[in-house]
């Protein structure tokens, strides 16, 4: 039976992704049967694991690879943001983005990726750097899905824009103008961030706009080639059936004929058996005759 939630968790999620039901359901019941229920029903409510969750998992449990970066990257990136530090704040994200690839490839060493696991990945690795919340749930390996990771105190998807707000902030994107005076003008820098901030929001959703389209357009044709597949199946199925009628037709046949000469065979042999009884009395007529004769 497992000490407590916290063993029963590291069990399950440590574990194989295909023997996760079964395994939970075995520790449920060893919690029963030793009296807490209330152990057993916690149990229960373990998810279990996406596969691009589990990969993640079994990558935090792996001491060679690079997921203890996560939060160490994501706590420099918030003081970097909180301090408006535009151009640590650009050399960070950069660094965010090569700790992801390499993370994906990586992952890539635990199982064969698809396209929309190396997504949802992708998604964890960012979110888990930009919120620590996350970071910790990974780095104990107990992630059960992608699409479930909450938003932290810093967006995963608006680095970018963070940078350039920051960038403007700083004074490092554009020199400020001044006011009447020499003094500079704060309203000028807010709207060039927040149109900043627009164009690079638009920017982001024109690109996922594209994957969308691109996703779309790769989920038809598999399709188109699932039912090229299936219609395949079907004329093969076809054209056996069609062979399967031939050869009973022609069974029927030889069967309606093989009748038709045991028939006529049977006729046969009654008619010799009748010439056969013929002659037997013919013999017996001349052996009288014959015994007659000799009286």
């Amino acid at each position: 039976m497992p000490a407590d939630l916290d063993a029963a968790a590291e069990d399950l999620y440590a574990g194989a992704r295909e023997d996760f039901t079964a395994h939970r359901k075995e520790l449920a019941k060893q919690a029963r049967s030793a009296g807490d229920t209330r152990l057993a029903a916690e149990i229960d409510k373990l998810a279990k694991p996406t596969t691009s969750a589990w990969i993640a998992n079994q990558l935090a449990r792996d001491p060679s690879s690079d997921v203890g970066r996560v939060a160490a990257l994501g706590e420099a990136l918030r003081a970097a943001h909180a301090n408006l530090a535009g151009a640590e704040l650009r050399t960070l994200s950069q660094q965010r983005t090569r700790l992801v690839n390499t993370l994906l490839k990586q992952a890539g060493e635990v199982a064969q990726l698809t396209e929309s696991v190396s997504r949802e990945l992708e998604d964890v690795f960012t979110t888990a750097i930009a919120d620590p919340a996350v970071a910790r749930v990974l780095l104990a390996g107990r992630l059960t899905s992608a699409k479930d990771l909450g938003a932290g105190s810093w967006p995963a998807a608006d680095t970018e824009t963070d940078l350039a707000a920051a960038l403007a902030a700083s004074g490092a994107a554009r020199p400020k103008r001044r006011r009447a005076g020499g003094e500079p003008d704060p309203g000028s820098d807010r709207d060039r961030a927040a149109l900043e901030q627009k164009r690079v929001a638009a920017e982001q959703e024109l690109e996922e706009a594209k994957a969308g389209v691109k996703e779309a357009e790769a989920d038809r044709k598999e399709e188109e080639r699932i039912l090229a597949v299936a219609q395949d199946a079907v004329a093969e199925a076809t054209e056996r059936v069609r062979r399967l009628h031939e050869e009973l037709d022609a069974a029927e046949s030889a069967e309606k004929e093989a009748r038709r000469r045991v028939g006529s065979a049977s006729r046969s042999v009654k008619d010799a058996e009748r010439r056969a009884g013929q002659a037997w009395r013919l013999v017996q007529n001349a052996e009288r005759k014959l015994a007659e004769l000799g009286e």
